[in-house]
């Protein structure tokens, strides 16, 4: 029987309710891949489910899961290229944000032209404006362009290219995008076209030390808390004006704040839902 190459992996891994955290943060700081939490109420049991380019990487993640996380269950499954649409449609809706930005899946028409349509086809990257750091980048974007009317944006760890194509219709032309996954690149890429914009998106590691980002007025970084932690001096000194962090769980969230304000930024505002939060920061200017 001939394989569908469109087909996907799946991680699927039950938890009881108080390890949610633990397992999560495991798994995005393993893979950089942010699992999908679903509950079946009346049971207390959470599926956390992370999806993968194939069932080869699934089965190798399962592999490597240590026996000290608290797992219930774990399995790795092949996913239709049917269920994964589906699961995207079920998941994934159009969405307003801010004053100008609306999001919308590529399979809906947009309902009209008053806002700035965000064209998106997340494949297997999970910038859709659902999760909180991808909208605290979008509402922070806005801000910014109101406070500081920035020329140019560096995009790190650029996802499904959502912030990127925002800042693009907003009238930022000078954008420099990257991200560690040559899917999520290539993904970015196809949605950029999708919008009928021009950007280009590469593939880069931030953490390389022959990796030169170049400056910006605005720099955006979505990533995990171990990389912004590291990164720290890097995006300090690519940014111009305004420096917007997100992907960080709010626990750690003076940890990062910490790290980049000794690099001369000064903290402007912050935000989370609980969970997650993302923070604003100036380039102290002399």
């Amino acid at each position: 029987m001939q394989k569908n190459e469109n087909n996907r992996g799946r991680l699927s891994i039950t938890v009881h309710p108080q390890h949610i955290q633990t397992v999560h943060h495991w798994l995005e700081q393993t893979f950089s891949i942010s699992p999908v939490e679903t509950r079946h109420p009346p049971s207390p049991i959470v599926q956390l489910d992370t999806y993968f380019e194939t069932l080869l990487h699934a089965q190798i993640a399962q592999k490597i899961l240590p026996a000290t996380l608290p797992l219930l269950h774990a399995e790795a499954t092949e996913l239709p290229a049917e269920a994964w649409t589906t699961f995207w449609q079920h998941h994934f809706q159009i969405e307003e944000i801010g004053r100008q930005l609306r999001i919308v899946p590529y399979w809906e028409k947009p309902p009209d032209n008053q806002r700035k349509n965000l064209i998106i086809n997340p494949g297997l990257s999970f910038g859709t404006g659902g999760h909180f750091t991808t909208r605290f980048c979008l509402e922070q974007l806005e801000i910014a362009l109101q406070q500081k009317q920035p020329q140019s944006l560096l995009d790190a760890g650029s996802g499904s290219g959502i912030l990127s194509i925002a800042a693009h219709k907003l009238g930022i032309k000078q954008i420099h995008a990257f991200d560690l996954d040559p899917i999520a690149t290539e993904q970015a890429q196809a949605n950029a076209s999708i919008n009928q914009i021009s950007l280009t998106f590469q593939t880069a590691d931030l953490l390389n030390d022959d990796l030169h980002l170049p400056q910006a007025d605005l720099l955006c970084a979505n990533m995990l808390t171990g990389v912004l932690l590291q990164a720290a001096p890097k995006l300090t000194q690519a940014t111009k004006q305004r420096l917007i962090l997100s992907g960080i769980r709010e626990i750690e969230a003076d940890a990062v704040a910490d790290s980049v304000i000794q690099y001369g930024v000064q903290e402007i505002s912050r935000d989370g839902n609980g969970e997650w939060c993302g923070i604003v920061l100036d380039k102290n200017l002399e």
